[in-house]
């Protein structure tokens, strides 16, 4: 494309008296199409008089229209600006939900809605549906026409499946609406499984004269084989002969499969009579026999695949009408209270326009807005499709002519985008909208466009995308072009050796593999580009993407080294995100996980949940040694173990051998079910010093923490008054596997941190460096099918249960199955896309033949062979695979990879989950200058101290160095050097006796030596200042460690820790750091 195809688009994609279709590849620019669009229709409503408002852009996240929103009105003249400042007009651009809020709250009545009406919290949602589930069954029980289907189910089965299509309500109810009722809904699904014909089928076959004829025969001839007529079930065979209807049939049959059938229901390959044992008869050789036993054995896989689908048919009929007995009661438990949930608003919205008395909404809406623009086409779900079919019928009906304006409508996407089928999403609705526009507009009306060259990422990364992706989808994708081909990028695939069942990984993880590689990027500095702004633009915002690569901003690049805030860690699942977490903490790279879905499975959540669950219930010790267990207390296993083999009762075990754990227990439990909840979890919080013993190595875990009190703040809001009912809500939200996000974390410091998510969480973002572990995990949702599936065409709707022996089921899976998979590579597209310069991906081979997992990321790559990335593999160690695009991509040589950091964190073991002494003292060795000095303290006070406020949204972190005077360097109190003018610094010094001062507290003895050549600057200088400085050293160690007054801090003892890490609020900052002795003395 060159830039005058770019102009030309641009110039149509503006054009307000068309409608307009744009496939919009990654990179390509869409969001600028859509903002220089909804600008220019701005410009024309205001020429012509009219109101601003009658553009309605509609996208499907919030955050979403936020940045649409801001990019519009940076771009607004300044006299419409203050129109909108002063009320006078606004910008409709909002959410699909918000879109439908807005309808229902103008015509409340109409919609059947209470005028006030609310939106139910999602986490009260959980609770609510799975009591309506509950009491549904409840009553079902009885009615045997409903139940007796569904009797190979078990009661949790039948739970998890109207769960589910719950969850997919907002389908099942736009085919009610559209079926005209719920009943016409039975109807439908009774049509499109084919119950009826399939029973009028099985009553012909079963009263066919084949039928009969075969199994009388059968009868006869197992009558003159002796003892075989009963081992043979002779008389079930004249049964069968006889049998009325199918389903008397399906009964019988079941006592004859030992023997037609194997053990795994597979057809017999010989007759259960073989040749030795068959008794000779005139009328029945053996020969009529073999004839007979096929015969019958293909009648009765007919019956069976018959009565299996006639099942089926049933099965998703009383399976409906348990959905529609739970959804009634749903909805009355949301409308009681005058609330309705976020499917609600689209299913109310959608009937309300409906309606044959809908006319003259439609007709007020036509007249108030005239122009629709709608983002992110490909992920409309049909529901969402039919609102806004509903809404733009004047617009494909070429009416309009009589208006000041002639009514558009502006639709954007790329289907291979899709990745959000498990919320609906629909990507054939993008080609569908564009065939109705060719269809029905007018050519000289409509503009079908696409987008196809990217300005977001470097060539080498194109490249490699086009190729797997050309090779995967073959005359479906259309290749990119890249815009930035000034610049060098880079694309790395390392492959990790399998690790032994056994022995586990022979060499590094792939997660410190990741770690070092984040590291390794960071610390050579690779070069990034960014582009710079030109004086009239207004400086770009610090987000998560670091700004949009459209082409748009600015003229010129500056290339500049990575940084840690330029790296993202995408990855497809949270399964081994802890381990990620660790192997970046292991190497002190700053990292924050943005969006987390896991807030009530983190460690510090369970730990007061475990302590609320046992507070409630004493006879939950499972829940009791859990959070004992937990850093709030720091037992260990053998703690755990003698207290459950002690022969008392827990807890007196707990007072007996643990008895300031036990009054923390006792004290908490004075205050259960009297104090409010948040005042509770408050108090557990800070008695057990909660703050810095979860966040000292974890900061997203203070926000969590503070996440789960403002919880708890709601809960009491909200008037319930029971430990008993949160810990029954809490259950509730985990038993339906609701995934709330973690705590936010948008603090300036961060911005500079490795940022980890999701890639549907990194949908429309981009990065410098992307990191794609886990291209060896296989996908979950191509392997393991739903509860249920359900199909939607005008032969009427399928809906089949998740079941081996349902035959609808297993039909529909293929084709889910596949449109799964197809998404599954869509997903790969995505993240491969949100790379700027760089694309590092990993994966651990499998063991076995086949070292790449079906329908793994890794797959798909060895499947496509992208070129130039597979021409040459380096063995950077045993077993390591790297693939680099191009050769020498961050300067790596054959053989060569890094090792571990020498600057990376060991482990710890006296500083982690120190045991809580709360009657003990402290010496505390504070910094002071370049000194040290010796204060006595309350550890009751300093745990208060470190323990931050309830709320710390507005806090700004602080580093405890930055607070260090490090000028003091001529302090008087200072030892003095070994001499003046020495070449070895002062700071150089100071970690040297540090290094062996805390080496000394964790193993008894520091060696001297090796902590020495720590150190280049010591080797650097000639050999007697060396032995100046070391000798100097010495003897202030000496001076310490054999002074009495100073050994004791030092030595390995219980109640002493090293380099605790703490947190403390000063003002509005919070300050962490580390202290690098306590030791907690006996009161005396």
């Amino acid at each position: 494309m060159t830039s005058s195809d770019k102009h030309q688009i641009r110039n149509k994609t503006a054009d307000t008296g068309k409608s307009v279709h744009l496939s919009a590849s990654a990179g390509s620019g869409k969001t600028r199409a859509l903002k220089d669009r909804y600008l220019a229709l701005l410009d024309a409503l205001d020429d012509r008089g009219l109101n601003i408002d009658q553009a309605v852009a509609i996208t499907f996240t919030d955050k979403a229209a936020a940045e649409i929103k801001e990019r519009v009105m940076r771009g607004l003249p300044e006299a419409m600006l203050k129109k909108i400042v002063r009320g006078k007009q606004d910008l409709r651009i909002s959410t699909i939900h918000s879109f439908c809020m807005n309808l229902l709250k103008r015509y409340p009545l109409e919609a059947g809605l209470p005028p006030d009406f609310g939106v139910l919290d999602a986490r009260d949602q959980v609770y609510k549906i799975q009591k309506a589930i509950e009491d549904t069954l409840e009553e079902s029980d009885r009615d045997l026409a409903i139940m007796a289907p569904l009797g190979d189910f078990t009661a949790d089965e039948l739970v998890a499946m109207i769960g589910f299509l719950l969850s997919v309500r907002s389908r099942l109810k736009r085919m009610e609406i559209d079926a005209g009722g719920p009943r016409e809904l039975l109807r439908s699904v009774s049509s499109g499984m084919g119950i009826d014909a399939e029973e009028a089928e099985l009553k012909a076959f079963v009263g066919s004269p084949e039928w009969k004829a075969v199994f009388m025969q059968m009868e006869l001839f197992l009558r003159s084989q002796g003892n075989f007529y009963e081992e043979c079930n002779g008389s079930g065979h004249r049964s069968l002969s006889e049998a009325k209807d199918a389903h008397s049939a399906c009964q019988i049959s079941e006592s004859l499969k030992p023997v037609y059938f194997t053990q795994k229901a597979g057809p017999r390959k010989k007759p259960l009579i073989g040749k030795t044992k068959y008794r000779p008869d005139k009328m029945f050789p053996y020969a009529v026999y073999e004839t007979l036993y096929s015969q019958a054995q293909d009648l009765l896989s007919r019956l069976k695949g018959g009565c299996h689908r006639a099942q089926a048919g049933y099965e998703a009929l009383s399976l409906l009408q348990l959905y529609e007995r739970s959804e009634a009661r749903y909805q009355e438990s949301k409308l009681r209270e005058g609330l309705l949930d976020f499917d609600d608003l689209e299913i109310y919205a959608y009937r309300l326009l409906r309606k044959p008395e809908s006319l003259d909404i439609l007709y007020w809406l036509d007249r108030k807005i005239l122009h629709f623009l709608v983002d992110e086409f490909q992920d409309t779900s049909d529901i969402q499709w039919a609102i806004l079919n509903k809404l733009t019928e004047e617009i494909f009906a070429g009416q309009g002519a009589d208006k000041p304006m002639r009514p558009t409508l502006f639709v954007v996407g790329d289907k291979k985008q899709s990745i959000y089928r498990f919320r609906e999403a629909n990507y054939r609705l993008i080609e569908h909208v564009r065939e109705k526009m060719e269809e029905n507009i007018l050519s000289g009306s409509r503009e079908i466009l696409t987008l196809d060259r990217n300005f977001r990422s470097t060539p080498e990364i194109i490249e490699t995308v086009n190729r797997v992706f050309t090779t995967l989808w073959g005359s479906e994708y259309k290749p990119s072009e890249a815009d930035r081909k000034q610049h060098a990028g880079s694309v790395r695939l390392i492959e990790l050796p399998p690790s032994s069942a056994e022995k586990g990984p022979s060499g590094p993880t792939e997660a410190e593999i990741l770690a070092r590689e984040i590291k390794r990027l960071v610390e050579n500095g690779t070069p990034v580009y960014e582009k710079t702004l030109d004086s009239r633009q207004s400086p770009p915002r610090q987000d998560l993407s670091g700004g949009g690569n459209d082409g748009t901003r600015g003229t010129d690049w500056k290339e500049r080294p990575a940084g840690y805030g330029d790296c993202a860690v995408l990855i497809q699942s949270r399964s081994r995100l802890k381990e990620y977490e660790a192997a970046l903490q292991s190497e002190n790279v700053p990292f924050r996980v943005v969006g987390g879905i896991g807030f009530y499975e983190e460690d510090e959540i369970q730990a007061i949940l475990n302590m609320l669950f046992f507070l409630w219930n004493h006879d939950d010790m499972l829940a009791l040694a859990a959070a004992l267990k937990s850093p709030l207390f720091g037992l260990t296993d053998k703690d755990i173990f003698d207290l459950l083999q002690s022969g008392r009762d827990m807890v007196d075990s707990l007072r007996r051998h643990h008895s300031e754990a036990a009054k923390l227990l006792d004290n908490w439990e004075r205050y259960a079910g009297v104090e409010p909840l948040a005042g509770l979890i408050h108090r557990i919080i800070q008695d057990s010093g909660a703050y810095i013993r979860f966040g000292g190595k974890n900061r997203q875990a203070i926000f969590n923490l503070d996440k789960l009190l403002d919880t708890a703040r709601e809960f009491d809001r909200r008037g319930y008054t029971t430990l008993q009912d949160f810990v029954e809500w809490v259950k509730n939200i985990r038993a339906a596997e609701q995934r709330e996000a973690t705590a936010d974390m948008n603090l300036p410091e961060f911005q500079g941190a490795v940022s980890i998510m999701t890639v549907h969480k990194a949908k429309g973002l981009e990065f410098s460096a992307v990191f794609l572990p886990g291209m060896n995990q296989q996908p979950k949702s191509v392997s393991t099918g739903p509860l249920a599936i359900i199909e939607n065409d005008d032969g009427g709707a399928r809906m089949a249960m998740k079941d081996a022996a349902n035959p609808v089921y297993n039909e529909l899976w293929e084709r889910e199955r596949e449109e799964l998979r197809r998404e599954h590579q869509r997903l790969l597209y995505v993240a491969m896309t949100r790379a700027r310069d760089h694309l590092v991906m990993l994966g651990s081979l499998a063991n076995g033949k086949a070292p790449y997992k079906q329908n793994s990321w890794l797959s798909y790559l060895h499947e496509a062979q992208p070129k130039p990335l597979f021409e040459k593999a380096v063995e950077a160690a045993p077993g390591l695979t790297v693939y680099s695009y191009p050769a020498n991509a961050w300067n790596t040589k054959d053989g060569e990879y890094p090792p571990r950091s020498p600057f990376s964190k060991g482990e710890d073991t006296q500083s982690s989950n120190p045991p809580f002494d709360k009657g003990g003292q402290g010496g505390l060795l504070l910094k002071e200058g370049k000194r040290k000095f010796e204060r006595e303290i309350d550890i009751d006070a300093l745990i208060r101290n470190l323990s931050p406020v309830p709320r710390s949204d507005s806090l700004e972190w602080k580093s405890a160095a930055a607070f260090i005077e490090t000028s003091r360097e001529n302090d008087p109190l200072r030892p003095p050097l070994h001499g003046e003018g020495a070449a070895i610094s002062l700071p150089t010094r100071g970690s040297v006796l540090h290094r062996c001062l805390e080496e000394l507290t964790k193993n008894g003895t520091y060696n001297f030596e090796r902590i020495t050549k720590e150190f280049p600057e010591i080797d650097a200088v000639k050999k007697e200042e060396q032995e100046k400085f070391l000798k100097d050293i010495e003897s202030v160690l000496f001076s310490v460690v054999k002074n009495k007054d100073f050994a004791w801090i030092f030595e390995r003892k219980p109640g002493s820790y090293s380099e605790l890490p703490f947190l403390y609020k000063r003002g509005h900052s919070l300050i962490s750091g580390k202290i690098d002795r306590i030791v907690v003395k006996e009161r005396k």
